[in-house]
Parts: C-alpha cells; structure tokens; sequence
C-alpha cells in the first residue's frame, strides 16, 4: 500500500508512548505526523498542523475526544478532515457517540495494522476528493 507522501496525520492520545509509537509507525509509511496528548492540545496542534486525517482517542483529559470532534467540525478548515476514533472503548454506546459526534470511522484498541491503514487509505481519498480546503476537487 503506497501513500501520498504529503499527507498530514494528527494522533491525539493521552498515552505519549503510544501516541509516539503510531506517530513513528505511519512516518515510515510515509506520513507526515504530529502528536498530541490531550484534548485541548489536539485542538491547538490541529490550526497550527492543518491534518488532512486525525486519529483521536476519546478517553483524555482536557477534552475527551469526543467533544474535539464536534469542535473541529465547526470551523469550515476540518468540516471535511477525516477522523478516526482510536479507543479501548468498544461497545454499542461509544460506536454510536462516535456516529453522533462527527467521527467518520470508529476503531478499536489494539488495532489491527491493516484495518487501520485501510481506513488511513479512505481517508486520503477522501482528502484528495475535496482537497485543501473542503471544496470538492472538481469544483475547483
């Protein structure tokens, strides 16, 4: 699976080894990452960054990834970002408050490499689809 080499991926987790590890991980796929450990900081790395994929945890301080979401949502810059929920939590509750709150994907820890770059995969189409700024390619 080759990826564009200049697609930006934000990993927002409250466990820095973890979030370092998949930072590491999809660097050698050919990623550009940044990180972030909480949910308030997600917030901030994500103006500075500009992501075209986030992957967010929902259980953190300052902020659950839950209320990131539907934050980043708001601003017309990530109306179109496409956002993975990464968590432990894997019931019916949090697969439909991750629908609910603007997720586009929901998976589980741990996760299986090639489920996750699969979903990296769609979510790159769907950046290259509507481009930088969330107009559709073809309207451009």
């Amino acid at each position: 699976m080759a990826f564009h080499p200049d697609t930006r991926v934000l990993i927002v987790d409250d466990n820095r080894d973890a979030a370092e590890l998949l930072s590491d991980l999809l660097a050698a796929q050919g990623f550009v990452t940044a990180t972030a450990y909480d949910g308030f900081m997600a917030l901030d790395v994500a103006l500075a960054f500009q992501p075209h994929i986030i992957v967010l945890d929902l259980g953190m301080p300052r902020f659950s990834g839950d209320e990131v979401a539907p934050m980043l949502r708001q601003l017309k810059t990530f109306e179109d970002v496409y956002i993975i929920a990464l968590t432990s939590w894997d019931d019916s509750e949090a697969r439909a408050l991750t629908r609910r709150t603007g997720f586009d994907l929901h998976l589980s820890k741990p996760v299986d490499l090639s489920e996750l770059f699969a979903a990296l995969e769609l979510g790159e189409c769907r950046t290259r689809a509507f481009g930088e700024h969330g107009q559709a390619a073809a309207a451009a």
